[in-house]
């Protein structure tokens, strides 16, 4: 039954008492089948909800209406079609895969329909609108934080943090071979040879791979005294478990998908300890004065905690608002482009709108780095017995500090 809703292009209405004036409509897109469609859907009901019991925006509510994209160009363009067309959507919202969303950008021309991005990361969603602003000037990436982007705070943490406070001279890879998770690697490393650390030791394992222990000893006789590892498959679990049951001589640092979620540590038997990974533009950590409210609330009200495409669906309705607000109406669309562009949501306690630090480029990516989007390095501790995932990166957003692995010497 719940296939089938959730093929058959479920539109949720959300009425409340005392709206006399015409939704405003927002066709949500994304793989609900999946755990990423989940946070997007969540993300979605938590902000509009709250809207909603706030007056609306301009008066007017919100209704939510969401079609799968079953993870395929083809069938998110289908989704968006279904939305634009027949349900007369005012704008879109949603999206994940990189792959899904570059096929289905194809459209925009046609519909200009304005589009608030939440998942894809790939580059080449914002060179398309570099390379044809006129055309592509709808979509904007509220989320989630470009791959290179968080390539680039692995590579400072390590190279600018790490390094001095350690003395460390010499980083290694382990990595998955996916292209995804190489650039991720390859751009960390390179920003750690500019800063002076010498690149000892590459290796780029396969899904499905089991057995690490060959590939650690052979990092330890490197030399390698940090290992940066991207490993967005379920491979990360296995990955760090044998890494804490081996002890090899060097920590870890760098972007385990499984890791970002609290289950981890449960999933790898308590042996979670010492892992550190990059979260884009989201996580529990001080980003602003609404995130750690956000989480906590987020996760009790569905039984799961906000992934990152939670936090930029969530957002992305609070930016939607802001623009529309300032322009007067909702119809407008040149004119609410112009005010998407000047969005201003920093870091910080006075942020008290969205729940990540949200600021456009000229080409509708966000702004990254100072006040802006980061990727916060979180390390699994445990402290007086019980588990912790504290942010340790970068320093305004810190919630402790990075514990060296108690088995590593540098």
């Amino acid at each position: 039954m719940k296939k089938t809703l959730l093929v058959m292009s479920v539109i949720l209405l959300i009425v409340f008492v005392g709206f006399a004036a015409t939704p405003i409509k927002i066709g949500v897109v994304g793989p609900f089948e999946q755990e990423a469609g989940t946070w997007i859907r969540y993300g979605a009901l938590y902000a509009t909800e709250a809207i909603n019991d706030a007056g609306g925006i301009l008066g007017r509510p919100i209704e939510l209406l969401f079609e799968d994209d079953g993870v395929s160009a083809e069938k998110l363009k289908s989704a968006i079609s279904k939305l634009v067309l027949r349900d007369k959507v005012d704008f879109l919202l949603g999206g994940y895969s990189s792959g899904s969303v570059l096929g289905a950008m194809n459209d925009l021309p046609r519909y200009r329909k304005i589009w608030l991005g939440t998942g894809a990361a790939s580059p080449d969603v914002i060179k398309i609108i570099e390379n044809d602003y006129d055309n592509y000037r709808y979509y904007f990436r509220v989320g989630t934080l470009d791959s290179t982007k968080q390539a680039v705070s692995i590579g400072n943490f390590i190279a600018y943090d790490l390094a001095p406070r350690f003395e460390l001279t010499k980083v290694g890879i382990i990595t998955l071979d996916w292209t995804y998770s190489r650039d991720i690697a390859e751009t960390a490393a390179a920003i750690c040879e500019e800063a002076g650390l010498e690149i000892v030791f590459r290796s780029y394992f396969s899904e499905g791979t089991t057995d690490f222990a060959p590939i650690f000893t052979r990092a330890v006789q490197a030399g390698a005294q940090i290992i940066i590892d991207a490993i967005v498959t379920d491979d990360g679990i296995q990955f760090v478990k044998q890494w804490f049951d081996v002890k090899p001589n060097f920590a870890i640092v760098g972007a385990v998908g499984p890791a970002l979620k609290p289950e981890f540590y449960d999933q790898t038997n308590g042996k979670a300890v010492y892992e550190t990974s990059a979260y884009p533009n989201g996580g529990p950590a001080n980003l602003t004065s609404k995130t750690m409210d956000f989480y906590k609330t987020f996760e009790e009200r569905y039984g799961i905690a906000p992934g990152f495409a939670a936090f930029s669906t969530h957002d992305a309705l609070y930016v939607l608002k802001g623009a529309l607000e300032k322009v007067g109406n909702t119809t407008d669309t040149e004119a609410i482009i112009k005010a998407l562009e000047e969005t201003d949501f920093p870091g910080g306690d006075n942020n008290t709108t969205t729940t990540t630090p949200i600021k456009f480029t000229k080409y509708h990516d966000l702004e990254f780095g100072g006040d802006y989007a980061q990727g916060i390095l979180f390390q699994w501790q445990l402290n007086d017995g019980v588990p912790e995932w504290i942010a340790v990166y970068p320093q305004q957003f810190k919630t402790g500090d990075w514990q060296k692995p108690e088995w590593v010497e540098f």
